[in-house]
């Protein structure tokens, strides 16, 4: 209990900013004045937070990892992601589509670029390790490896890391990059059918990844999307870009869910009581 209260103020901080960052993301397309509301945001909460690690000190390496890594690097990729957003926006052509394809294949190309570069950082984030964390999620003197990023505007070496920025640009990035293509397709659909796509309607999963997961799987050994040869990262990565959602290691997900003590298919027993419910009321 005494861990959690010595650390309840930047708990709060960040459960805050989730609350308002998911409200935001929520109402869909964001306008140039939304996106600069969100980008205020993060900053006044990464300002609180800096101030909390000047009037406290970590107990740990494992504290000080934890606050680095997820509570200030969440924070820090949606400041990213929201500044990036935002040149996007401003610099959007809007004489025709296919300069606005254009456009967004230069800023595809662009992040892949840095993709390639940072590839051993990339495969990090992507794989979930957590050998180098002590290193990357520390405060240490700067170094080499920290002034890989050359943001003017995050240069404080006492409230970043030796790599926490950079991979908050990594997972920004990809965030970013998930953006480009859904509006990319939009585009695409828009010359396919003649008519707006009204991206303002996203649809949002809001029940968990890991129901989400059942389901996929459950489409996967079913056979029934392309004639059963789909795997499932193509289905979880066009379940993520249908419901807005990023799915974080499928596959250990599904291994979790294979060794549940109770039901292996909880939620798809549920949707199917659900459904047989509805039915039944159609003959009542």
């Amino acid at each position: 209990m005494g861990w959690y209260m010595d650390k309840k103020e930047y708990i709060i901080i960040y459960d805050n900013f989730l609350t308002k960052i998911k409200s935001l993301e929520g109402e869909g397309a964001l306008g140039l004045d939304k996106i600069h509301e969100a980008i205020l945001l993060c900053r006044l909460k990464l300002s609180k937070l800096k101030k909390y690690t000047v009037l406290n000190t970590f107990k740990n390496k494992e504290e000080e990892i934890a606050f680095y890594k997820k509570y200030k690097g969440e924070i820090l990729l949606h400041l990213i992601y929201f500044e990036e957003l935002r040149n996007i926006e401003m610099q959007y052509p809007e004489l025709s589509i296919t300069a606005q394809k254009n456009y967004i294949t230069r800023r595809e190309n662009k992040i892949k670029k840095f993709f390639k570069k940072h590839d051993y950082l990339v495969q990090y984030v992507k794989l979930n390790m957590t050998n180098l964390d002590e290193l990357f999620f520390t405060i240490k003197p700067l170094n080499e490896s920290w002034q890989i990023c050359n943001e003017t505007y995050h240069t404080d070496p006492t409230f970043y890391t030796n790599h926490d920025l950079l991979i908050a640009k990594i997972k920004a990035f990809k965030k970013l990059l998930d953006f480009l293509k859904m509006r990319y397709n939009a585009l695409e659909k828009f010359l396919k059918y003649g008519k707006p796509i009204d991206s303002g309607k996203t649809l949002h999963w809001t029940g968990s990844q890991t129901e989400l997961t059942e389901l996929i799987y459950a489409l996967y050994v079913s056979k029934t999307i392309n004639n059963g040869k789909a795997d499932i990262k193509e289905i979880s990565t066009q379940f993520e870009s249908l419901f807005n959602i990023k799915l974080n290691d499928i596959y250990r997900t599904f291994s979790d869910i294979k060794y549940r003590q109770k039901s292996t298919t909880k939620f798809l027993d549920e949707i199917t009581t659900n459904l047989k419910e509805e039915i039944e009321k159609t003959y009542r």
